[in-house]
């Protein structure tokens, strides 16, 4: 009687909820020839990879980085959820492979700026390959046909929750994928709007829930 006494009183817990947009972002591609302006982030891998085994291999892939100031946000609450929430550009198909083939969210290894980026620093400044925070695919919200990604990142395996108790003021993220444009064209890669477009409803954001 006590334990379910008590697993009530925490659903019915106050929660304390915040939305932020993406401060920075930059489409992370060999021909990319507006990486930090372009209105929508294209991201795909190649042969079966989310992440490009080296520098070498960087040209055959392509990805979102995100940058996001958390600065304001409660350092002494429980993070209770986190969505990645991303809008798809245009009126895509929805892909039923594309379960095998999600957009992922990963930490970012180094940090940028979207003023003084070039593609040579992707070399550096590169996606995890060994840590996944969470992945989604396209799915319609409404009757209307409306499209969105929303992307838990406190998955059983995620380390975000740990890595975000480490942060002070900014939070980088990756979008990577295995969807593999070269052998399925514009058909195998996704492509979402980024926070250079003009209504704020489908820019990059985050949805944070803390325990109050």
């Amino acid at each position: 009687m006590v334990s379910t006494l008590l697993f009530a009183a925490l659903l019915n817990r106050p929660v304390l909820a915040e939305t932020i947009e993406a401060s920075e972002d930059v489409w992370v591609y060999s021909h990319a020839s507006d990486p930090g302006g372009d209105s929508a982030l294209r991201i795909f891998g190649n042969g079966g990879r989310a992440v490009a085994a080296s520098a070498g291999d960087l040209e055959s892939f392509s990805y979102g980085y995100l940058k996001f100031d958390v600065s304001s946000l409660p350092k002494d609450k429980k993070l209770v959820s986190a969505e990645m929430i991303l809008t798809p550009s245009g009126k895509p198909a929805v892909d039923p492979a594309a379960k095998d083939w999600p957009l992922e969210v990963r930490p970012l290894v180094g940090k940028f700026a979207e003023k003084t980026w070039a593609f040579e620093m992707a070399g550096d400044i590169s996606p995890s390959p060994k840590s996944l925070y969470g992945s989604g695919v396209i799915k319609t919200t409404t009757a209307d046909d409306t499209f969105e990604i929303r992307i838990n990142l406190l998955g059983e395996k995620s380390a975000f929750a740990e890595d975000f108790a480490k942060l002070t003021d900014t939070l980088f993220v990756a979008l990577t994928s295995k969807y593999d444009a070269s052998e399925q064209g514009m058909k195998g890669m996704y492509k979402v709007f980024s926070r250079d477009n003009k209504e704020r409803a489908v820019r990059p954001r985050l949805e944070i829930k803390f325990a109050d």
